[in-house]
């Protein structure tokens, strides 16, 4: 009994020792199996591509509107007389078009005003001189603009771009 229980003790012993496989070498073989899992199963992932913004032209609009004025200037002696008509154009995005036009309706009295005041404080002889009209026409593009359509420049739905006379008087 005793030999039998050495025997067996012996045996034990004699039998060779299962290695253990690595916990390092399984987490590596899973990281790869699972690795290559999800490169087959998993769809590629792609950027969005976005389509080309749509370039927008800008168009010159001429307001249908005649702004027509009749002021008084000043002048050093007697009595002086300016009726003046004109049209103003400007530059717009063709598709704030509409968002331009509403601006102007909002702000046309407002303009008329200003325009009135700059008529008034020009004399005689600024009026008369040869470029006189000219000086005038840039002066009044600077203020449309900055009351039609207030803003930044870069903010702006629109800008005015050109006065066309259509009526000028001076007497």
């Amino acid at each position: 009994m005793v030999e039998d229980k050495f025997k067996e003790a012996d045996g034990k012993a004699e039998q060779p020792r299962k290695r253990a496989i690595s916990p390092i070498i399984l987490v590596t073989v899973g990281a790869a199996i699972g690795g290559t899992g999800v490169v087959f199963v998993v769809p590629p992932r792609t950027a969005p591509v976005s389509a080309p913004a749509p370039v927008r032209e800008l168009i010159d609009v001429q307001h249908p509107d005649q702004i027509e004025l009749q002021c008084n200037p000043r002048v050093q002696a007697g009595k002086a007389f300016l009726s003046a008509g004109f049209y103003f154009v400007y530059r717009v995005r063709e598709d704030r078009e509409h968002e331009a036009f509403e601006q102007i309706k909002l702000h046309l009295d407002r303009a008329r005003s200003n325009v009135l005041m700059l008529l008034k404080a020009r004399t005689m002889t600024e009026l008369n001189a040869e470029n006189g009209q000219r000086v005038l026409a840039k002066d009044l593009v600077d203020e449309l603009d900055a009351v039609l359509f207030p803003g930044r420049r870069e903010d702006k739905v629109a800008r005015v771009t050109e006065v066309l006379w259509s009526k000028w008087i001076v007497q």
